[in-house]
């Protein structure tokens, strides 16, 4: 094999860590609003996330800082190393988590059950400079009405833009769950990113409804949306699904799709047109 055709073999082997760099390394700074399982907002803090590659692309700095807004004296600053290790992109909060991300810009991140049955993914859309992700957390719960299953916990909703570009999108409405309804939309573009193989493959364009019995619906500023299940099941299959609507007539969708207790999700992404 030629050097030419090795690094094909290389770009293609790691393929996922390339289209990190490309769609995520930069300084990204926003909003992160805090919510408790029921919905009810918790905490607001300013946020600024780095993600800085070394010149040969070996490893990425990461580093976060997050500042209070009622209190600007508590702030949270850690960085990380992420090396180039596996076609996989290792979380640096913790080795067991994977990230991986579509070609049409959107994410997800998880790992498998901790010991203390602990269950959580964080699902991110891209568009243009702006970029909204949201951590999803279901804790374990022992009464009669949840059958001792994990139920949710906390949601973490993140609104960033990049640094270098103005002026900074994001609307100044209060961030609390509002009770906006979404138009009936179709489906002009689908695909699902398979984990382990990465292979991703073009799905049907049907449109789903996503308002089934023992799920919550929160609608965020901003043409955010979140749709996840109350509980999870074990061993039954789960969607947690991002949605955001980034213009007038179109939305963009993230769904996490889980098919056992590892957690570990496929990755299904939508473009939606307003009808």
């Amino acid at each position: 094999m030629n050097n030419s055709q090795t690094k094909q073999s290389e770009e293609k082997t790691f393929q996922q860590w390339y289209r990190f760099i490309a769609d995520h390394g930069f300084t990204w700074k926003g909003i992160l609003s805090r919510y408790d399982g029921k919905g009810r907002l918790t905490e607001v803090l300013n946020s600024t996330r780095k993600f800085t590659p070394v010149s040969d692309s070996s490893k990425i700095e990461h580093y976060l800082c997050f500042i209070n807004r009622e209190d600007p004296s508590k702030v949270l600053e850690k960085q990380w190393t992420i090396e180039k290790c596996t076609p996989g992109i290792v979380h640096p909060v913790n080795p067991e988590s994977t990230a991986m991300f579509s070609s049409y810009l959107s994410g997800v991140m998880s790992r498998p059950r901790r010991e203390n049955d602990v269950n959580y993914a964080e699902i991110y859309l891209n568009e243009g400079n702006r970029r909204v992700s949201t951590v999803i957390s279901y804790d374990p719960d022992s009464s009669e009405e949840t059958n001792s299953k994990p139920v949710l916990a906390k949601i973490s909703l993140f609104r960033e833009v990049k640094q270098e570009e103005s002026p900074f999108p994001w609307s100044e409405e209060k961030p609390e769950i509002t009770t906006r309804k979404y138009p009936s939309v179709q489906v002009v573009k689908s695909s699902m990113l398979r984990f382990g193989s990465f292979d991703e493959i073009s799905m049907s364009n049907d449109t789903v409804n996503w308002s089934e019995e023992g799920r919550l619906i929160f609608d965020f500023p901003d043409g955010i949306s979140l749709n996840v299940p109350k509980t999870l099941e074990t061993g039954d299959e789960t969607n947690l699904i991002l949605s955001w609507r980034y213009s007038p007539n179109r939305i963009k969708r993230a769904i996490a799709q889980f098919s056992d207790d590892t957690r570990v999700p496929d990755l299904i992404t939508q473009e939606c047109e307003i009808v």
